[in-house]
């Protein structure tokens, strides 16, 4: 008999994302160099709605981990060993969304903290090759391939910014920071043997699952704006990191544990309209 547990969703972040949060933060701290060197009059505060578009650059990575450890493990070939195989892809997503904020000032710097909701459109494809002892992946134990695809459906968020005029553009420029919610679709398909004994081509079973990811992600990044009037053009460079969703396949009659997780993050160019109410 087989068991699914979902079993949990976390945001980590690794080597990618502290070198990533240097890369903008140097971009930021240049930004702001500039921004404190007028004392040009800034944007009237006050709120504003606006609606904004962004291309990312989308990856994630699947890993896959087949665990014959168990006391009670069945595999002929594999028992007390993990076999491990991992896949990742990259695409470009378009995002469109709905904003809302209020705008403040102190001194020569203003400061925004806005809201948002998006929706996503473009996923991730591809197909993790497996791994294991027989050229057909014929032995229960093994590493069977897949088929996976991730796709964001819909984000909210919550965005801090911070800038001031940047004298040598003409323009103002900022520094962002913030948290996301994000909700994904996870697929994957497999084809495996679920015999003690090792399967014939006939014998191979088929299976078909779906989750609902949610991510906690962070976003930083910097931009520039222009104001016509009440109308404000923006345009931004903003990374985030997704953090990492872990999902657990018990198989326990034959004794095989398959926990997998998923790592996702993005690197976006957006443009944004603003109007002040």
């Amino acid at each position: 008999m087989r068991v699914l547990v979902y079993s949990r969703k976390v945001a980590e972040f690794g080597d990618g994302w502290v070198n990533a949060r240097q890369r903008f933060w140097t971009v930021s701290a240049l930004v702001c160099g500039c921004a404190v060197g007028s004392w040009s009059a800034l944007a009237d505060d006050g709120f504003y709605v606006g609606a904004a578009a962004v291309a990312s650059l989308y990856d994630a990575t699947y890993d896959k981990t087949v665990d014959n450890t168990g006391a009670t493990n069945a595999s002929m070939l594999l028992a007390g060993q993990r076999v491990s195989a991992r896949d990742s892809d990259d695409r470009v997503t378009t995002d469109l969304g709905l904003v809302a904020g209020y705008r403040g000032s102190v001194g020569v710097l203003f400061y925004s903290i806005e809201g948002d909701w998006t929706t996503h459109q473009g996923k991730l494809s591809s197909h993790l090759e497996g791994s294991g002892v027989t050229s057909g992946r014929n032995q229960v134990g093994e590493n069977w391939p897949e088929d996976w695809s991730l796709a964001k459906d819909k984000s909210y968020g919550l965005t801090f910014r911070i800038g001031g005029r940047v004298p040598i553009l003409n323009t103002r420029g900022y520094v962002l920071a913030g948290v996301r919610r994000i909700e994904a679709d996870f697929r994957r398909s497999y084809t495996g043997c679920l015999m003690t004994s090792l399967c014939e081509p006939q014998e191979f079973e088929t299976g078909v699952e779906f989750f609902d990811e949610n991510f906690n992600a962070f976003s930083t990044g910097a931009g520039i704006e222009q104001q016509f009037d009440r109308v404000t053009v923006r345009a931004e460079l903003r990374y985030v990191i997704h953090g990492s969703s872990a999902q657990l396949a018990l198989f326990n009659d034959l004794g095989v544990r398959v926990p997998t997780s998923l790592e996702a993050s993005e690197i976006g160019l957006g443009a944004s309209l603003l109007w002040a109410l």
